[in-house]
């Protein structure tokens, strides 16, 4: 397994506890960016919870995180229903004694087509995994934090919201992930007199099993497509997480932070 920086465990996340939902691993080629975080929470000393409403996903993170001498449990979940979510945030602090991070990475293509062709049930769907999952999981998670002293939330947006891909129409999914960010900065807003820090992150055309799909001139092309000449994968999301997770980015919040190889300095979508 590909970890990059693995070696360099400082227990960043000593004595917290983290929910990470979308925390499922699936097929052979590798970790997602909600898994890849889960670990990475893992390894830096955190106990986690492992969202994701496929158990057997869940359950495979939850094994490789036992295997390097982690610990987790696992919640399975649609985070789409509220009802869900509270039973997850309550795993965490029944379990665990407390909840002072949460990764709000549940999203997808839901949501193709133009303004004129997405029909209103693409649109509510699209809101549905994109936006209110984390308005969800957020709406269980803050209150338990404040009791902890403060905390952390961290929501997945997309370099979608900022750069639409030309020639593949998606206006809900771009909405909704550009609506992330609006809810980043209300939430950072909101809750900074709780202590509880809320900052959003902007992946880039990562390397996921997602995509494991594709041509090899495929993977080919997204790799290209950002000046840095390296190939974004999970665990780059995973790192990025870490900071704004723990007690080092204690005066960070509100922010967007594009993991995305320098993708949007670029003049043109691809």
């Amino acid at each position: 397994m590909n970890t990059h920086l693995d070696e360099t465990r400082s227990l960043r996340l000593k004595g917290k506890v983290a929910v990470v939902s979308g925390a499922g691993t699936y097929g052979g080629s590798g970790v997602g960016n909600g898994a890849a975080t889960a670990i990475v929470f893992a390894r830096e000393g955190a106990k986690v919870v492992l969202v994701d409403a496929e158990e057997e996903w869940a359950e495979a993170t939850k094994a490789i995180i036992e295997e390097e001498g982690g610990e987790a449990l696992c919640a399975t979940a649609d985070v789409t229903d509220p009802e869900a979510c509270q039973r997850a945030t309550r795993l965490a602090v029944e379990s665990y004694g407390g909840l002072h991070i949460l990764h709000n990475n549940v999203g997808g293509g839901a949501g193709r087509g133009s303004v004129v062709e997405a029909t209103e049930e693409t649109w509510q769907h699209s809101m549905s995994v994109n936006l209110m999952s984390m308005i969800n999981m957020s709406r269980c998670a803050i209150p338990h934090m404040i009791s902890a002293g403060g905390g952390s939330i961290i929501n997945v947006s997309s370099v979608t919201a900022l750069r639409p891909k030309a020639g593949s129409s998606s206006a809900p999914y771009t909405v909704n992930k550009s609506a992330v960010v609006g809810l980043t900065s209300a939430m950072a807003l909101d809750h900074a007199k709780d202590n509880v820090r809320v900052n959003c992150i902007m992946p880039g055309l990562m390397w996921t099993p997602r995509v494991a799909h594709g041509s090899a001139d495929a993977r080919e092309t997204r790799r290209t497509s950002t000046p840095l000449p390296v190939e974004g994968q999970s665990w780059d999301i995973g790192w990025a997480a870490l900071y704004l997770a723990s007690d080092q980015a204690r005066f960070v919040t509100g922010i967007v932070l594009p993991v995305d190889g320098g993708f949007l300095l670029t003049s043109a979508p691809n």
